[in-house]
């Protein structure tokens, strides 16, 4: 198991954090040891979940209530919501790691680590000149193990928090495949785009990038089977075909192939 910046978990006032990993399978620890949750504990794990979802901080009962009892109503939702609350305390041993004032719920980051967070400071951190686009990504894919709650319920929560976090990812991605673009480093740049296809295998636009660094290395056969591979997948996943900018960059790096040949 890989803990990124494990410094940052170390016991603080002589017990150990809580660690939260929701990017990739869900799983829940007390310091190095795993928290077994009960199925009969759903809720209070869900109410966990959601809490990271929606910002961890002073998240309002209305919203939570939104998003895990949507069918309920007026005393009977505050009171699901209040005893899936106690139950996640009871889960942790502690009444601190989540804390409920004024109408709102918030979650401990004294107490708590999650990949999450950790993944979002990563993100907001000023660029170093010393440290490459590349390495940057490197350190962001380390801690995105997997799609937010890849392996949970799809809820409207859920797919949103999911589809932010992949646009951030993916624009970071960008961002370095810029850089070594502008330094001719077309063997990295290829390398980023095919990061960005394992986590989007249906943006053509990074199948695009990457039929265009192949054409920049001269390696026309890796340019064309990159586009067979989005049609490939588009066919099967979406029922249709590459669309047009994509055709036209397969169309160009095919006859530059056929000019390249020998003789």
């Amino acid at each position: 198991m890989i803990y990124v910046n494990a410094h940052k978990v170390l016991p603080i006032s002589g017990r150990e954090r809580f660690k939260v990993h929701v990017l990739g399978h869900f799983r829940l620890a007390k310091g190095d040891t795993p928290i077994a949750i009960p199925s009969r504990l759903r809720k209070p794990q869900e109410l966990l979940q959601a809490l990271v979802a929606l910002g961890g901080t002073e998240v309002s009962a209305s919203m939570l209530i939104d998003a895990l009892w949507p069918d309920a109503e007026g005393d009977a939702a505050y009171h699901a919501l209040e005893s899936a609350l106690y139950r996640l305390r009871r889960l942790l041993g502690t009444r601190d790691a989540v804390r409920m004032q004024g109408g709102k719920v918030s979650l401990n980051r004294d107490q708590l680590w999650v990949d999450m967070w950790e993944f979002e400071e990563e993100l907001r951190r000023p660029r170093d000149a010393e440290v490459n686009g590349i390495e940057r990504v490197g350190r962001l894919r380390l801690l995105y193990q997997g799609h937010f709650l890849q392996h949970e319920t799809e809820r409207p929560w859920v797919l949103k928090a999911r589809h932010v976090l992949l646009d951030r990812l993916l624009r970071a991605i960008r961002d370095s495949v810029c850089e070594c673009q502008q330094t001719r480093r077309w063997e990295d740049a290829a390398n980023l785009y095919r990061s960005g296809i394992e986590l989007d295998s249906l943006n053509e636009g990074l199948y695009r990038g990457l039929m265009l660094c192949h054409q920049e290395l001269g390696d026309h056969s890796e340019a064309l089977q990159a586009y067979r591979r989005c049609r490939e997948v588009l066919t099967r996943v979406l029922g249709m075909r590459p669309n047009a900018k994509t055709q036209a960059v397969y169309h160009s790096v095919r006859e530059r192939a056929v000019y390249a040949a020998p003789g």
